[in-house]
């Protein structure tokens, strides 16, 4: 025999998501709207049917965590009654 063996308890280098994450504040989201060359954003947009719109969806954490926001829907509405719906984003992206 040339090693040695171990009974000892392996420890992982990773540490999960959720464990981390449940002790710091909660991840701020942003959907923001910019004009049509992506070089600023509108703080008013308004927009027709079957325009184009060029949207940016963002999340932020304290610390720093490497993250990547997936959007599935958006909608669009004229006011904050919520009525009438105007699909932005459908089938899950």
């Amino acid at each position: 025999r040339t090693g040695s063996v171990s009974s000892g308890v392996i420890h992982p280098t990773w540490i999960p998501f959720g464990s981390t994450a449940a002790h710091r504040r909660r991840p701020r989201f942003a959907l923001d709207v910019y004009d049509s060359s992506w070089s600023s954003r509108l703080s008013h947009p308004s927009y027709s049917p079957g325009e184009l719109l060029n949207v940016e969806a963002s999340v932020s954490t304290e610390p720093r965590l490497p993250l990547r926001v997936f959007v599935d829907e958006c909608v669009a509405t004229p006011s904050t009654a919520g009525w009438p719906q105007y699909r932005v984003i459908g089938d899950n992206g």
